[in-house]
């Protein structure tokens, strides 16, 4: 029996041409991997499921990479290696779980030695805001003089919580959120190599609901996907606990003329049909914002703007 790999697993970008959304990072990165000039400290920071792990995977594999031309070649034996996790030269770790001194010191004592394999040792620091100051200060003694053959990859989701010292002494890239139409675009490409039949609204509708993390919305299509049936709006509106686009209209317009009980009656009706209480408020407020930009254009219309 094969073992089933969900969608956001199967479709993780391997090499730098696949990554999209995120180009302004992946032009650095293939600059500086062409002409020798990468960092030995990377800061990614960034929401969920925007490709911060996907890229510093990517970047591990470029800099060990066995060929000459473009890296990572994605083919290599160390790129292969890489991809399945057990290379010994990349390490990942899990600061929500590994977040005292006594980790960042093994981490400190494990970098003096030179690579086995690979060029350099690549070590994948997840979640970094989840250090403990102790663990902070341990890590900066690292960070301020690395050996040659190390390279640090932080990844964080919450910069504001990264220590002034620490980020002084990265490299530090902002990924950012993938716009609802390339998602959509992406999921249907998937839909395509999968088999999927789909209806492009349903899709358009998964890509708002992961609030632009790709990875959530590849796992909302992995769980509309496994009904095995025909991807319609109705059903991922089902599936997803989302209310109809005219319940929220209806409720807008409830509230514009002070009608209480319509506005609860609407209410109601969303909630007994199983919409979620939060999902009704959060697709109120983004067809608000929806309105409030459609009224800034048309004022910037009449008044000449650009």
């Amino acid at each position: 029996m094969s073992h089933y790999l969900s969608l956001y697993r199967k479709y993780r970008p391997e090499v730098f041409s696949e990554l999209i959304g995120q180009e302004h990072i992946v032009r650095i990165l293939k600059h500086q991997i062409a002409s020798n000039t990468l960092s030995h400290a990377y800061l990614l920071c960034g929401t969920r499921g925007t490709g911060k792990t996907t890229t510093a995977r990517i970047l591990a594999k470029a800099v060990n990479c066995n060929a000459s031309g473009e890296r990572p070649c994605g083919v290599c034996e160390n790129c292969k290696a890489i991809s399945a996790g057990g290379f010994m030269d990349v390490i990942e770790i899990d600061a929500a779980s590994n977040n005292g001194v006594d980790n960042i010191r093994e981490l400190r004592e494990s970098v003096n030695y030179p690579p086995s394999t690979g060029r350099k040792k690549v070590y994948i620091i997840d979640e970094v805001h989840m250090l403990s100051q102790g663990g902070y200060n341990a890590l900066l003694k690292t960070l301020e003089e690395p050996p040659s053959h190390s390279m640090f990859i932080l990844a964080t989701t919450e910069l504001q919580k990264i220590p002034a010292t620490v980020l002084s002494r990265c490299q530090h890239h902002e990924f950012r959120r993938f716009p609802t139409n390339e998602i959509a675009a992406y999921l249907g490409k998937i839909c395509e190599a999968e088999g999927f039949s789909y209806e492009p609204d349903a899709l358009t509708l998964i890509a708002r609901q992961s609030t632009g993390a790709m990875r959530d919305a590849l796992s909302l299509l992995d769980q509309i996907s496994s009904t095995g049936d025909h991807i319609t709006l109705a059903m991922a509106q089902s599936i997803l606990g989302v209310a109809t686009g005219e319940s929220v209209v209806e409720l807008i317009d409830a509230i514009a003329e002070r009608n209480t009980a319509s506005g609860l009656e609407i209410l109601h009706h969303a909630l007994d049909n199983g919409t979620e209480p939060r999902q009704i408020a959060k697709q109120t407020v983004e067809y608000l914002r929806w309105m409030l930009n459609v009224r800034i254009l048309r004022r910037l219309r009449r008044s000449g703007k650009p």
